[in-house]
């Protein structure tokens, strides 16, 4: 994984954490929202990294 895949999987997890760290966990329509979008952040992230690194790999098509 890169550095740049490293950098989208700790923003989705602080977004995660961020409602209980900064004490706004009270204010449901934003805990809700920065939760979701910290899952989909971290999972996408997460995905396009090893995505790009087996494409580096040379994995996927093979040519003739």
């Amino acid at each position: 994984m890169t550095r740049y895949g490293w950098l989208g999987v700790v923003f989705g997890i602080w977004l995660i954490i961020a409602p209980f760290v900064l004490r706004y966990q009270h204010v449901t329509n934003a805990m809700w929202n920065d939760i979701i979008l910290g899952i989909l952040v971290a999972v996408v992230s997460y995905l396009m990294s090893t995505e790009l690194r087996g494409n580096r790999a040379g994995g996927g098509e093979t040519t003739k």
